[in-house]
């Protein structure tokens, strides 16, 4: 990835920044770990007033006052219309827009004609995460415009190994995690044949998911990556290898947002069902279906097992579903590009 030579600063919109320690910049802004982890405005009244409880309005305050001063150079907005506003507001300068929403992307439900108005006012230029998008763009008179590639999948690593084929199964990484993986593991035990089951873990999602886990009694041993479970069957919960088990596996069982596109990017069909999750829930998962086509395949919580064991019997199919989600989720390689771009941009 390309850094310029002037200072940077970073400001996520939501939580600490954990993520972003150890690399060469400040973080301007850290903000309140909120309940709906950053979906409480999508997920209804009850999570937003948790959120606003838990110190929204104070964090974007803060975070306003501090882009009106630090007058920068160059501004990149990541994310949706919602931040793009924010971060012109904050600054009155025009932004480097980089529209990763799943909800934009033009598979899904595009741009409104509001949207399409303040982006076309505050944007210096707009980066796609797909191609449909750019041309649905380009179709509606904004010419300042490029898809270079899907950043999502930049965040995904090649895997630097592979473990025994198995089937990764993703929780999510907001505080319900926990429950959706005891879902996911009711599902897993109707399924025929004995698999391992992957479990990427991270910071947010680790503390909920083990405290699920051995309140509902499971024996948690340690293994080189993390932990792991040998009854009733091999479940392996691991740190910082995503790429590695997804990568490893089959196909994917998965509750998830930014894991279910990403694994359907690296090639692996997602099943997925409906829960009412703080993000992964019904209107949520509609988009997701459009977004991801044939390489996420719905199913409710009763019917999950009888489908993946259908799917697991016919290789072809997952292979077929497999190639979709390589096609939807795109190119790698986008953020050196988009860097690029902006560094070398005159307009």
């Amino acid at each position: 990835m390309y850094y310029p030579t002037k200072e940077i600063a970073l400001f996520p919109m939501v939580g600490e920044g954990n993520r972003f320690k150890g690399y060469d910049f400040p973080v301007l802004s850290r903000g309140s770990i909120l309940p709906s982890g950053g979906f409480g405005f999508r997920v209804g009244p009850s999570l937003f007033k948790e959120d606003v409880k838990s110190g929204l309005f104070k964090d974007l305050m803060h975070m306003y006052r501090t882009l009106k001063r630090i007058k920068p150079d160059t501004v990149v907005s990541i994310g949706d219309p919602f931040n793009l506003i924010f971060t012109y507001l904050g600054t009155h300068r025009k932004v480097f827009f980089v529209s990763t929403d799943q909800g934009h992307s033009a598979w899904v439900n595009g741009f409104s004609n509001l949207e399409l108005s303040i982006v076309r006012r505050l944007s210096s230029w707009i980066f796609t995460r797909d191609k449909k998008t750019e041309e649905f763009l380009r179709s509606k008179g904004l010419y300042n415009v490029s898809y270079l590639g899907n950043p999502l999948m930049d965040c995904v690593d090649e895997p630097k190994f592979l473990l025994e084929e198995g089937i990764t199964l993703l929780p999510g990484t907001r505080r319900d995690c926990g429950n959706n993986l005891l879902f996911l593991l009711e599902v897993v035990e109707k399924i025929n044949r004995p698999f391992r089951y992957y479990v990427p873990i991270n910071a947010n999602s680790e503390p909920f998911i083990l405290e699920s886990l051995k309140e509902k009694g499971y024996g948690l041993l340690s293994w080189d990556y993390g932990y792991k479970i040998e009854r009733p069957f091999k479940v392996y919960i691991g740190r910082g290898i995503f790429s590695e088990m997804v990568s490893s596996s089959i196909l994917v069982i998965g509750l998830s947002g930014s894991g279910n596109e990403q694994s359907a990017g690296l090639g692996k069909p997602v099943v997925s069902f409906s829960i009412e999750g703080i993000q992964f829930n019904k209107k949520f998962i509609i988009e997701q279906k459009r977004l991801l086509d044939e390489a996420l395949i719905l199913t409710d919580r009763d019917s999950a097992s009888e489908l993946i064991n259908s799917l697991l019997s016919n290789p072809d199919e997952l292979r077929r579903r497999g190639e979709i989600g390589k096609l939807r989720m795109g190119e790698r390689r986008a953020i050196p590009r988009i860097a690029k771009f902006i560094r070398d941009y005159t307009g």
